[in-house]
């Protein structure tokens, strides 16, 4: 979701034509749910000329001003009435971006563009764990793309979906509670996936469930969320332009238990 500093100049035109273009006979937005509301991906919107699962953000939010969709609504291969399709696509300027949904919002960082997704909302609950439905198929050729050009990579590409139950105070982050899951596996079914909330330190934590950047630590097991962070998406480096294009995951019908 990584969009260079030039194409800011197209974004601001977008959002300027868009704005002359309305008159009175615009019919007003619909209301924004809260992501808890939309937890089996049944409802989308398109406020800002996109499609995402209301109360959630996507990668959409960058692709597009790059003419690219790569976060859809499913409506035929799903568990229940709607399921989010992630698919990691080829991109100008990148080479490549994978797809993702989030909470949380994107803002457009001019002077630092990787970082205008902002993820993360409000959230004091303790649950136990996170369940979804998921199917996946990770891409032929997994690559590192530098300045668009790619370099082959042993192994495979995986997807990757986590809760970060964060406490934020200032500029102190610590990160509460845990629930990850990394997979490289073809998963051709529809699957139900629980991942288990593990509050406080994880020692030598694996990939997927290791620290952020902007973490600065662990918080007590006992301590109160702030905030959460709900992701998922379908090339689990996808931030360093590393994954496999035709990636794609599929999501539906998630849970949180508590």
């Amino acid at each position: 979701m990584k969009i260079f500093n030039s194409l800011l100049t197209i974004l601001l035109i977008s959002v300027f034509l868009y704005s002359c273009s309305s008159d009175d006979s615009t019919p007003p937005p619909v209301e924004e749910l809260h992501f808890e509301e939309n937890l089996s991906l049944d409802t989308w919107t398109e406020p800002d000329g996109y499609p995402k699962p209301s109360g959630w953000e996507t990668s959409n939010a960058g692709t597009i001003i790059v003419g690219t969709v790569n976060a859809s609504e499913e409506k035929t291969d799903v568990v229940s009435g709607s399921s989010a399709k992630l698919e990691t696509v080829k991109v100008i300027f990148t080479g490549i971006a994978a797809s993702t949904f989030y909470t949380g919002a994107f803002q457009y960082n001019s002077s630092d563009p990787a970082n205008s997704a902002i993820l993360g909302v409000p959230f004091t609950k303790r649950p136990k764990s996170m369940s979804f439905h998921y199917k996946y198929t990770p891409g032929q050729t997994y690559e590192q793309y530098t300045n668009t050009t790619p370099t082959t990579l042993t192994g495979l590409d995986s997807c990757l979906a986590y809760m970060f139950l964060q406490k934020r105070e200032g500029d102190k982050i610590e990160r509460v509670g845990t629930a990850a899951m990394q997979n490289s596996d073809t998963v051709t079914e529809w699957t139900k996936k629980t991942l288990n909330v593990q509050y406080g330190e994880i020692v030598n934590p694996e990939p997927g469930f290791r620290l952020r950047s902007d973490e600065t630590g662990w918080a007590d097991a006992n301590a109160t969320p702030t905030h959460v962070i709900i992701v998922f998406t379908s090339s689990s480096a996808g931030d360093f332009f590393r994954g496999a294009i035709g990636s794609t995951m599929y999501v539906d019908e998630i849970s949180i238990e508590y």
